[in-house]
């Protein structure tokens, strides 16, 4: 955006404010766009991945999108989503956040406890009536994967929105 301003014509500086307020309503809505298109990228990845998640109870997460004061957020609720994220039991691999600002404990020490058993353990799988025998989850890291997806677009999404 150029802007010609003649500092000695009224007219011509109030067009120049004029200009640059419709720039920054537009940038803002723009802004908001930006930041709503990622995050349903990061919906539509965890959500993708926890309902594809090797695990042998329910799969009773759902992914959805909150608006927040600074922008939105992708959150996941549900009974399961901790050991849909972090997997459990002793011979899975542990959860790859690996320098982010938060990992989880170490399976087995969480939930029951149940990671840490190493023949695994039964459980009653109610959708089938029946006891089943587990050794755990690996971790699906939907939350991980969304964020990284989300990273990937940055530069596509911006260019879309900005264009």
């Amino acid at each position: 955006m150029k802007i010609t301003i003649d500092p000695f014509n009224k007219d011509s500086v109030d067009a120049a404010v004029k200009m640059v307020r419709q720039y920054e309503r537009d940038f803002k809505r723009k802004e908001t766009e930006f930041v709503r298109r990622l995050a349903e990228i990061g919906v539509v990845t965890a959500a993708g991945i926890y309902s594809a998640a090797d695990y042998d109870g329910e799969h009773n997460v759902s992914v959805y999108l909150k608006k927040t004061s600074n922008g939105y957020s992708v959150m996941a609720d549900g009974e399961t989503v901790g050991f849909l994220e972090f997997g459990t039991g002793i011979r899975n691999r542990e959860w790859g956040g690996e320098g982010l600002p938060y990992t989880p404990p170490p399976h087995g020490s969480y939930g029951k406890g149940h990671g840490k058993q190493p023949y695994g353990w039964w459980f009653k799988a109610q959708e089938y009536g029946v006891t089943m025998h587990t050794y755990g989850n690996p971790p699906a890291d939907g939350m991980l994967t969304a964020r990284n997806h989300m990273i990937e677009k940055v530069t596509q999404i911006a260019r879309e929105v900005w264009k």
